[in-house]
């Protein structure tokens, strides 16, 4: 298990993104421990704070999507991540989490999540000396089609990058800025664990 000290932030063709919907979607059975909400997830595991998730989607060249944070973010602006966010209360169960962030941050509808690939956690400081710990869970998903619509508040830009790419840190004249080591890491994880056509 890889951890960080981070703090959070919330999360060319860019379109506003409307409220996603989550349609039905499949999901391999080794997810199953997944099919459940954030405070089914949080009783079971108590040294936990919060959940939020992380999408991987692959191109048919097998190549990996990533989302430039918009640069009118307050945190990390312009950094290169993968799609995802926090866990809301109403989401059914985290894997519907999942679906519904990569819904809303790129457009893209998901009709299987094919394996975990890895996870992580990081830690925020709160008031009065209190940490927060965090769990964020990495998916890697199929979907319907890819026709990426970002919601520009949170990206403005997208590309699709090989796993030698994403070690180099640059596509081109590219820069591909991560927010932390542990970021750059799960990104190629994603890649082994695709490989090995194992789920963690």
């Amino acid at each position: 298990m890889e951890t960080s000290a981070l703090a959070l932030a919330p999360s060319n063709e860019s379109t506003m993104a409307a409220p996603a919907a989550v349609a039905s979607f499949d999901y391999d059975p080794s997810l199953q421990k997944y099919k459940v909400t954030e405070k089914e997830y949080l009783e079971q595991n108590p040294d936990v704070n919060a959940v939020c998730t992380g999408i991987v989607v692959f191109n048919e060249k097998g190549e990996l999507l990533l989302v430039k944070r918009a640069s009118s973010e307050t945190a990390f602006p312009d950094f290169w991540e993968i799609p995802g966010g926090k866990v809301d209360e109403p989401d059914e169960s985290l894997l519907h989490a999942a679906v519904r962030e990569l819904k809303e941050e790129t457009g893209l509808e998901a009709v299987r999540i094919v394996r975990q690939t890895t996870h992580m956690t990081f830690e925020i400081p709160r008031t009065q000396g209190r940490i927060e710990r965090w769990m964020k869970l990495i998916f890697e998903v199929k979907v319907k089609q890819l026709d990426i619509v970002l919601d520009p508040k949170e990206h403005d830009d997208y590309l699709f990058a090989t796993e030698q790419q994403i070690e180099d840190e640059s596509i081109g004249d590219v820069h591909l800025k991560y927010i932390s080591p542990d970021n750059k890491w799960v990104k190629l994880e994603a890649f082994k664990r695709r490989r090995e056509g194992a789920s963690l």
